[in-house]
Order: C-alpha cells, then sequence, then structure tokens
C-alpha cells in the first residue's frame, strides 16, 4: 500500500480509537435569522505606520458601530416586502410586528430557507424533526450587494495620507424562540452585529502587518452540547497552520475538549450551501433512527459527504462499494481540515 495511505489510516485509527463520539441533535425548533451584508468602511488616515493604520481602522470601525446603532440601520427580508429599522423597531408592517408581537409573525413576510431533503425526509419517513427555518435579512445602507466583499484598496497620495475603502462582509447569526416578542429581537439584531464589528476590529488589530491589512471573514460552528451556533472571526489569506494560535484560545475560552473544532473548514452548512454542494452532505440525518433499546447510536462529530457506486458517470456496481467507502470517509478528514488535497477518485486509488 502506498505510504501516504498508510499514514493516512494510521491517523484515521488513533483519531477514532482516542476521541469522544458526540450525538448532537439535528434541528431545532428555533428560528435562526442570519443578518448579511457588504458594509462600507472608508478612511483617510494621517499616520501610515502599523501602529497608525490600525488606529485609524478602529477608529473607522467604531464610526460604522455608531451607525449600527442609529435610525440608518436598516434590514430587508429577502423573499418579502419587510423592511425594518431595529434602533427604532419601526417596520413596513407595524400593525402586524409590534413591541410584544411574537417574533414568529415574521414568517408571514418572508420567506424561509429550510434543509429541503430533511423535510421531505421527515415528511415521507415520519421523522420526528422540525427543519430548522433560516430567515435571511439584508443590511441596507451604504452597501447592500454581500457578492462584492472580497476587495480592499489602499492609496497613497501626495499628502503622505493612505486612503482605506473596503467593504466589510458582515455575516451574523441571531436564534430565536418563535414566542419572543419582536421589539426585543431587534435589539438583539443591534447588539449582535455591533458585537461581530469590534471582533472583526480585534482580528484587524491582531493579524495587521506594516500596511498590509487582512480581510476579516466570519465562520459559524456547530460545537458539541451547544445550542446555537458559534462564530469565529479569522483573516482572509492566512493559513489554517498559521490560525492554530488562535484556535488554540478560542478552546480554552469556550472549554472545548483537545480537537479540532474550528477550523474553516468545519463551518456550519446552511440549507443554501447544501443545495449548492455536488455531494449529499451527512445522509444519517434523513434516516429514520433506531429503536434504543436495540441499538446505542454514537455519531462522529463534523460532517461528510456521501459517495456512492454509479455516481460521477462511473459503471462501478458491484466493484465500488469498497472504494465509495473509503471515500466517505477520506471527505470526514478532509471536512475537519486534516487534509487539503480532493477526495481521490476510484481510478486515482487503483492507480495507487
Amino acid at each position: 500500500m502506498h505510504s501516504g495511505f498508510k499514514t493516512l489510516f494510521r491517523q484515521m485509527n488513533n483519531y477514532f480509537v482516542s476521541m469522544n463520539l458526540f450525538q448532537l441533535p439535528l434541528e431545532t425548533e428555533n428560528l435562526l435569522f442570519r443578518i448579511k451584508g457588504g458594509v462600507q468602511l472608508e478612511e483617510a488616515l494621517n499616520k501610515t505606520d502599523e501602529e497608525g493604520i490600525k488606529a485609524g481602522f478602529s477608529e473607522a470601525i467604531n464610526k460604522l458601530i455608531s451607525k449600527v446603532n442609529s435610525q440608518a440601520f436598516t434590514l430587508s427580508g429577502l423573499g418579502g416586502s419587510l423592511y425594518t429599522w431595529p434602533k427604532t423597531h419601526a417596520s413596513t408592517h407595524t400593525s402586524e410586528l409590534q413591541e410584544d408581537t411574537r417574533c414568529k409573525a415574521i414568517l408571514k413576510h418572508v420567506t424561509a430557507e429550510v434543509n429541503d431533503m430533511l423535510h421531505k425526509a421527515s415528511m415521507k419517513l415520519s421523522l420526528k424533526i422540525v427543519p430548522l427555518k433560516v430567515i435571511n435579512l439584508q443590511i441596507l445602507f451604504e452597501v447592500t450587494r454581500p457578492d462584492h466583499v472580497q476587495g480592499m484598496a489602499i492609496q497613497h497620495n501626495n499628502t503622505s495620507r493612505i486612503h482605506v475603502k473596503l467593504t466589510l462582509p458582515i455575516d451574523v447569526v441571531v436564534f430565536a424562540n418563535p414566542e419572543d416578542p419582536w421589539g426585543k429581537l431587534q435589539d438583539q439584531f443591534v447588539e449582535a452585529v455591533t458585537e461581530q464589528l469590534s471582533a472583526m476590529d480585534k482580528c484587524i488589530q491582531r493579524y495587521a502587518k506594516g500596511k498590509s491589512v487582512p480581510m476579516p471573514q466570519a465562520y459559524h460552528f456547530e460545537l458539541p452540547e451547544k445550542p446555537t451556533l458559534t462564530t469565529v472571526i479569522y483573516p482572509a489569506g492566512i493559513s489554517d497552520e498559521n490560525l492554530q494560535p488562535q484556535r488554540k484560545e478560542l478552546h480554552t475560552q469556550l472549554g472545548l475538549c483537545n480537537i479540532p473544532l474550528l477550523r474553516r473548514p468545519m463551518a456550519y452548512y446552511f440549507p443554501s450551501d447544501l443545495l449548492a454542494n455536488k455531494y449529499l452532505i451527512n445522509v444519517h440525518q434523513y434516516i429514520p433512527a433506531l429503536d434504543p433499546d436495540e441499538f446505542k447510536v454514537n455519531l462522529v462529530h463534523g460532517s461528510y459527504a456521501f459517495h456512492h457506486c454509479l455516481q460521477d458517470n462511473e459503471e462501478d456496481s458491484g466493484c465500488g462499494v469498497l472504494y465509495h467507502c473509503l471515500q466517505v470517509v477520506i471527505s470526514w478528514f478532509n471536512f475537519q481540515g486534516y487534509i487539503d488535497k480532493p477526495v481521490p477518485t476510484i481510478k486515482e486509488m487503483q492507480e495507487v
């Protein structure tokens, strides 16, 4: 056997023997509000050294925080006519969304995103699962297009100042009980966006070097025994290896065990992410639970891709089962960030 595969199998064996297996709840009846949008940051920095640039970014982000905590901060609901101003609790449906209205009333005015496969499986197989409803809200002030958030420009001018213009990709999640009052939830929106901007400032302060300023990006993680998602801000363009000190700090702060849980490939898959993926993810979620009196089921924490016969236009019925089983296992290592190469094809494994 190829030495690379020997090493991989040894790592797999050691990992599964030593780790504690987690059994996570599949879904929840809570509503998940996801607030996204490109928020434009523009500032003229008088000092061009590293400390001056960092201080300038902090000042610019504090200005954005002030805007979020003002009447200018506006959210719109995708797929509907809802517009809301969280700071003042005003909306285009004020008569139906009052301070003490249950927040589930918003479902009348927006299109909720659900895991379609889980929804169908729960209907066909009588699974007692209510698919998580994701309600997408869009930030409107300044920049409204989240697909243009990767660019950053730092320009010099004749007065030895630096003009900074970039778009921060806000991606905030807020969980809410369907019975929570709408007024309280709007306050949580403001707090959550404010906290993420502050976290992005900390990311810039930590990773900016000289005149190089990384773009902060939000990643959401589903952690063992945590009822909600945990959001972490990582800088774009910096390897997972160089992020290890930050992950160690986060593990200590969150009281996590000493196994990978916060690597970027392990980020949570939202329903739209699952639809965009070529392969089915975590297919065990769509299978009826076994009788607990007869079977004990343990689930490994983390995602994997389901590979099966007659996939990828390959005629491998009867001969591809073991190859595909191995592909499933290797995909798990890929999702957890242990390896960064694509899952090998059957032909590649046969050549090995």
